[in-house]
């Protein structure tokens, strides 16, 4: 399943967009679970002008892996 989003968007708005859009595939569809997910990003500067992402040594950050949420150490021990 594919999911674009169109324009452009704050950090702060593009996570409510997913957030909702989330919601919706899973009321709207029953998806309870999915694995292997890719987010491609385009980082802007708030003008549309696109930019880079640059990391603490000064060099472009090309890509991110993700091991999931953090889980706190009671959700470890399934005391939540």
């Amino acid at each position: 399943m594919k999911i674009v989003f169109q324009g452009e968007y704050s950090i702060d708005q593009l996570r409510q967009a997913m957030f909702e859009q989330l919601s919706d595939i899973e009321h709207r569809y029953y998806v309870r679970h999915s694995k292997k997910v890719t987010l491609y990003l385009t980082p802007t500067n708030g003008f549309g002008i696109e930019t880079s992402c640059i990391g603490d040594n000064g060099e472009e950050v090309q890509a991110l892996t993700c091991q999931g949420p953090y889980q706190c150490y009671a959700e470890e021990l399934d005391l939540g």
